[in-house]
């Protein structure tokens, strides 16, 4: 457990997290990235591709998408072809191509919110129209679930396109079942609508639980089913901004690769040559990981618990980015962002992740175990000389 016992200290390494959003706090947890160090052979590689001394166009990237492959048969049983994977430069911005390339000015894309806010705003500030099947809270039991009967009826409209699904969710922590996902992925197919499902955050799954990807419940041609994903989270490096899609339909495969091309969708061969050396051989980093985030999991679920802090937590399935509702606090986000700060508390402000979400604050739990027990100590300490 080494690699997540001791924080490197990140102050003044011009990091959003903690220079940027959290400057000046003790407990940024916001910016959804990790504490930890990459793994040891992320960092070899990119040692010895800098030590050649030049980063130039890479002649062959099928190494990457093999690598890939690989990973994924192993970690999740998909047989995937390496030929349908595809490699970008940040996962937003492959987004976008994706939008550009399977929807047009005024169609309609239905997104389900709460979730990551860009995947909202990127198709509403594109000419899209935006249709919000928000998920059903269930706020005594802390759980979010598909509204089905009016995710139905929006597939229906001629309208739409796509559909956009964020599993696990950001922020709601949800690890959709395998029931959730093929109801969803059919009701797309049978009324011709895209299903793209955003999985960036499925290599971390609590209490046992396990991912079912859209490609476990697509048919065998994978017809209206787009996978994007990125190994930044898991591996802890974002800033090497590789996206990864994976499309097997020929016609969809057809148009984004045309698309992609005019659009000069690429990769710098340094941020591949380091994450296939993650998907060959970061195994035991990823398993010490998720060990790590369990017992952080197991720690903030046991003291919101036993803490009466007026704090509904969502029951957290999978992702180490965790959803409070602070409605019972009365206050707005930007309210409540002023008052934890002062308890040297960072979140993320709620209302970044769709309309509706004023009270709620996203907490990223990717820290060390030391910085979560003080985390909740401050909490406890704001809630009881301001709200009790």
């Amino acid at each position: 457990m080494g690699n997540f016992d001791v924080m490197p200290d990140r102050h003044n390494t011009n990091t959003w997290k903690w220079d940027g959003e959290g400057k000046g706090a003790l407990y940024p947890m916001g910016t959804a990235d990790m504490d930890f160090r990459m793994p040891d052979v992320i960092r070899d590689a990119l040692h010895q591709k800098i030590d050649q001394g030049v980063l130039s166009y890479a002649a062959d990237k099928s190494y990457f998408s093999e690598a890939f492959a690989r990973y994924q048969k192993k970690h999740y049983g998909l047989e995937i072809d390496p030929s349908d994977v595809f490699c970008g430069t940040a996962l937003m911005a492959v987004y976008k191509v994706l939008l550009e390339t399977y929807t047009a000015p005024g169609d309609g894309v239905i997104v389900q919110t709460p979730t990551f806010g860009h995947l909202y705003n990127v198709p509403r500030n594109n000419g899209r129209m935006v249709y919000e099947n928000r998920l059903l809270y269930n706020r005594e039991e802390g759980t979010w679930t598909i509204n089905f009967e009016e995710l139905e009826t929006m597939v229906k409209d001629p309208r739409v396109r796509m559909l956009v699904v964020c599993n696990p969710g950001n922020p709601v922590t949800r690890g959709l079942t395998e029931e959730e996902m093929k109801r969803m992925y059919d009701l797309c197919n049978a009324n011709d609508v895209i299903m793209l499902s955003d999985e960036i955050h499925s290599d971390v799954y609590y209490d046992g639980r396990k991912h079912v990807s859209v490609l476990h419940v697509c048919d065998e041609a994978q017809h209206n089913c787009i996978l994007l994903t990125s190994p930044g989270k898991v591996f802890g490096v974002p800033g090497l901004k590789i996206a990864i899609t994976v499309i097997h339909d020929p016609k969809l495969k057809a148009r984004y690769q045309v698309v992609s091309n005019n659009c000069r969708v690429d990769v710098i061969d340094l941020g591949m040559v380091a994450v296939a050396a993650g998907f060959d051989g970061a195994d035991a980093y990823i398993a010490e990981l998720q060990e790590a985030l369990q017992k952080n999991k197991d720690y903030i679920v046991k003291f919101f618990a036993e803490n009466d802090m007026k704090i509904r937590l969502t029951k957290p399935e999978a992702s180490y980015l965790f959803w409070l509702d602070f409605s019972d606090w009365n206050m707005s986000c930007a309210e409540l962002a002023e008052l934890l700060k002062k308890y040297g508390i960072v979140y993320s402000d709620g209302t970044e992740f769709g309309p509706g979400n004023e009270g709620f604050m996203r907490m990223n739990i990717a820290t060390t175990f030391t910085q979560v027990c003080g985390m909740c100590d401050a909490l406890k300490k704001c809630y009881t000389e301001n709200i009790a």
